[in-house]
């Protein structure tokens, strides 16, 4: 598989859930000083105290996405690896599962009138976040755009807006079949409570979106994306009863919904979800409300609220890089 990447600074952090001792190829960049990022009130603590650091990460170099092609499956960082986050006000973090810390990257300056719906996260630390609009007739909904998780520069994608009725989106990277890549998977969300169109894969070389197929069980209509170490593919359905969710295993070939298990995690305005060290994250907020994390376990089924955000958390974004 050839996908289209953006070659990033020096110490890319790539999303992964444990250190694999791969050194990646990183281009010659140098970044600039660090600028600092103040997050005073970015995280209150729940379970766990959730420390928001202000040393900020580097500033973007001039050039943050030079186009590179590449092939196979690329390397995982094994110095840098979270889970990152995106709010509905344009802050974008990174969060350690670890240790509960929550470090504020940057905010994000992305030349649109509009919000962060969803994001997914690419092995070499590139996320893709789509928008919303902020204003009835502004801008489409689906604008793509890149961003480096180490300084949340941005970028524009060739992306065309509304391929196949897919406006707004769900988004996820899982490893492809034979190992050697990954694909990027989106699940559109329905309008007005309509249900979802299902599952579709975005090509990262031309910005191709192909359905896959609707979901075989839709039990709501708003649906967001991560996978697990061995390629499979998760979402996260919020329950529209009021119920909590859903998280699914989805067939990435098919749409076909393999398993649907009940979570008692919040079903709010806003969500975001992912997979890390073999449990699922669920990240809930009311409208301009704080942002609950919930770990669910399906080991034994347990679900425990571990922290807090103050901000509202739209999108999370973890690599395919091994999780152990």
């Amino acid at each position: 598989m050839r996908w289209l990447i953006a070659l990033l600074p020096l110490s890319i952090a790539a999303a992964c859930g444990a250190r694999t001792g791969l050194a990646p190829t990183r281009g010659d960049a140098s970044p600039d000083a660090a600028a600092d990022a103040g997050a005073e009130d970015a995280v209150s603590d729940q379970d766990a105290t959730a420390d928001v650091s202000e040393d900020g990460l580097p500033d973007a170099p001039e050039d943050a996405f030079p186009d590179l092609w590449v092939d196979g499956l690329a390397p995982c960082d094994p110095e840098d690896l979270f889970v990152y986050l995106v709010t509905s006000e344009k802050d974008f973090y990174r969060y350690d599962p670890a240790s509960a810390e929550v470090k504020l990257v940057g905010t994000l300056d992305c030349p649109i009138d509009g919000s962060p719906f969803s994001m997914g996260v690419s092995r070499l630390g590139v996320a893709y976040v789509v928008y919303r609009p902020n204003t009835l007739g502004a801008t489409p909904p689906g604008v793509l755009f890149m961003v480096n998780v180490e300084n949340a520069a941005c970028q524009k994608t060739t992306f065309q807006p509304n391929q196949h009725d897919f406006k707004l989106f769900g988004m996820g990277f899982a490893l492809d079949d034979d190992g050697k890549g990954e694909t990027l998977y989106v699940a559109e969300s329905g309008e007005s409570g309509a249900n979802s169109l299902g599952l579709a894969s975005i090509d990262l070389s031309s910005y191709v979106l192909t359905p896959i197929g609707p979901f075989s069980q839709n039990p709501g209509n708003r649906v967001e994306l991560t996978s697990s170490d061995d390629g499979k593919l998760w979402g996260y359905i919020l329950d529209p009863a009021g119920n909590g969710g859903y998280v699914a295993h989805i067939d990435k070939h098919t749409a076909a919904v393999l398993a649907l298990t009940p979570v008692a995690a919040g079903n709010d305005h806003a969500f975001a979800f992912a997979h890390w060290g073999g449990d699922f994250y669920v990240f809930t907020s009311p409208s301009g409300g704080p942002t609950k994390v919930t770990r669910y376990s399906p080991t034994d089924g347990s679900t425990k609220v571990v922290a807090s955000i103050a901000k509202t958390v739209v999108g999370a974004g973890v690599s395919t890089c091994s999780v152990k």
